[in-house]
């Protein structure tokens, strides 16, 4: 009999083998959500850029700042929340939007998670692509700097740790769903994405700098305008995706064999 640890490595090794199943139900997934939309998944990047011309429009208003000047930075943190913050809040329903296919189907429990992962970083690539046409046409278009490719990467790597210990919890107590999306609204408020840490005055800013998803909203808008992130956002990130990993794979130890039992 393995060990509940290797039974937890060999989940997420048979989950990782299965990548041409979860990678082509991701894209059929996506594709039946806009069915019959001419735009398609672009609807996404249209309410991303809405979301953010009111948003600089409002910072604008609030601090008299130019808002050609704020858009770019807003839309750019609104795209790298949705890889960051929106994961978040779906990710509780990872296991019981699968249900159906959990109870007829013997896949590893990482199947799903990366199913999750898979449909964020397609989300992720049509808002992506939206934000530089926009950024062409107001001509304030940067080349991406090249650390946005290792950034997204190490990003996705976050948000299959976080569906993991966000979906076996939320299975069980069907609580956790609700309290989520509270939590996700009030990060979203404390975290500079409508909002620059720059913004912020020199003896507060450290508290702004402990917020974990600061580093990592800086970590995908910096190389978006074409800089390279700061080295403190990429040890801020890097080390939150270590402790991650080490509490996914305990509750993915402790649980795995359960969570069908819960849906």
């Amino acid at each position: 009999m393995p060990s509940p640890l290797m039974a937890a490595l060999k989940d997420v090794g048979d989950g990782i083998r299965l990548a041409p199943l979860w990678w082509r139900l991701g894209l059929d997934q996506t594709a039946s959500r806009f069915q019959r939309s001419i735009l398609g998944p672009f609807w996404m990047a249209c309410n991303l850029l809405v979301v953010a011309f009111a948003l600089a429009f409002l910072v604008s208003m609030l601090m008299g700042v130019d808002v050609m000047k704020n858009y770019p930075q807003i839309v750019a943190g609104l795209l790298a929340w949705s890889l960051v913050g929106t994961t978040l809040a779906e990710a509780q329903a990872i296991f019981l939007m699968n249900a159906g296919l959990m109870q007829s189907q013997r896949l590893p429990l990482s199947f799903y998670v990366f199913l999750h992962a898979q449909k964020a970083a397609t989300n992720f690539l049509f808002q992506a692509i939206a934000f530089w046409a926009v950024m062409l046409i107001i001509r304030r278009f940067a080349i991406p700097h090249w650390t946005l490719v290792p950034a997204v990467a190490l990003m996705l790597v976050i948000v299959c740790l976080q569906g993991f210990i966000i979906a076996i919890p939320s299975t069980r107590f069907r609580d956790v769903a609700y309290m989520m999306s509270y939590v996700v609204q009030l990060l979203f408020y404390v975290t500079p994405v409508f909002w620059l840490t720059a913004n912020v005055s020199p003896g507060k800013r450290h508290w702004v700098e402990l917020n974990p998803l600061a580093h990592q909203v800086e970590l995908l808008r910096a190389p978006l305008m074409g800089h390279a992130p700061a080295l403190a956002d990429w040890i801020w990130t890097l080390g939150t995706a270590g402790v991650l990993a080490l509490i996914a794979l305990i509750l993915l130890a402790m649980f795995r064999k359960r969570v069908v039992f819960w849906l």
